[in-house]
């Protein structure tokens, strides 16, 4: 039945950004049930690590309402030690490994969302025209230059001068959104995934999230050699980037709405109040613990708050 979608949306997931992936796959189901037929996509979701009770709810997604169209657990071991999500978060070298085996599988346009980055229902819509106009690769800019976020090491791997990219030194390409239309750019994934298997290459020596940005800082250097820019803000393309924060917020209205689906044993339970205490920094959506729910709301109301405070700041 799968036969007519048209494209292939990619994202992945470890299990502290569960609340991220779950909340993107509602935004997509509102977002793409609006489109005409002929532009359905095929969705699939990369496990980059989650714990049993998160496979759970993704399943009954997956059942009740064909939220995605398939599931892989990511094959770490096919792959360099260095790839390991949970060191230096693998230095984001599983997201070229990610889509290459996408491409193999399912040539065409492939769109790569992170799961805290959403598009708009117009971007979807025009995505064949975009593609033409950009000869087969979007990705909107992201902050700083190609120099400021390259390690030098990387210009060191590929045996150029550094001197030579002063004139070059344009904008980042973004991470969080990548598109390709595979018969015009696959060489430029196989480039990408190519230096991704060699750390000295996608992470040189002395690099660091400080000074360098791994699959980004790779992909925008390939992209500024083959005369391509990514030179866009994000809200021309209608990107929306970094929407973790609002991912309890999101399931919570959404379930409130369509009805709960799911609801945790006691092991399950057990499994989100170990995450809770692992990730302090990273929202794990709970609303069955005692008092979470209370919490949760509350931090709606203290949200709402700063975000109307830094309205009025605005006006001032």
């Amino acid at each position: 039945k799968n036969t007519t979608l048209s494209f292939t949306i990619v994202t992945g997931a470890s299990a502290n950004h569960f609340c991220e992936l779950q909340s993107w796959l509602y935004y997509m189901s509102e977002t793409l049930k609006e489109l005409r037929k002929e532009y359905k996509p095929r969705i699939i979701v990369y496990d980059l690590g989650m714990v049993e009770y998160q496979k759970k709810i993704l399943n009954l997604l997956e059942n009740k309402g064909g939220y995605f169209n398939e599931i892989h657990e990511f094959n770490f071991d096919k792959y360099p030690k260095f790839w390991d999500v949970n060191e230096n978060r693998g230095e984001y070298a599983w997201k070229p490994g990610i889509i290459k085996e996408v491409s193999m599988k399912y040539p065409g346009i492939i769109i790569w969302l992170d799961s805290g980055s959403f598009l708009s229902k117009g971007f979807f819509a025009m995505i064949e025209e975009l593609l033409i106009q950009y000869n087969g690769f979007i990705s909107p800019k992201s902050s700083g230059k190609l120099l400021e976020w390259t390690h030098p090491g990387v210009f060191k791997y590929f045996k150029q001068d550094i001197k030579d990219y002063i004139n070059k030194n344009h904008d980042n390409c973004n991470g969080a959104a990548i598109i390709f239309d595979t018969n015009k750019t696959q060489y430029l994934i196989d480039q990408w995934y190519e230096c991704a298997l060699v750390k000295e290459c996608i992470a040189p020596e002395d690099s660091s999230r400080e000074n360098h940005r791994q699959d980004q800082a790779i992909l925008t250097y390939l992209v500024i050699n083959d005369n391509r820019l990514c030179n866009y803000h994000k809200s021309f393309f209608g990107l929306k980037t970094h929407m973790d924060d609002q991912c309890a917020r999101n399931i919570y209205y959404y379930d409130k709405l369509h009805g709960e689906f799911y609801w945790p044993s006691s092991e399950d339970l057990e499994e989100i109040n170990r995450l809770k205490e692992e990730y302090t920094d990273h929202v794990i959506y709970d609303i069955w613990s005692e008092g979470a729910l209370e919490t949760l709301l509350s931090s709606f109301i203290e949200h709402s708050l700063s975000k109307h405070e830094q309205i009025e700041a605005g006006e001032k």
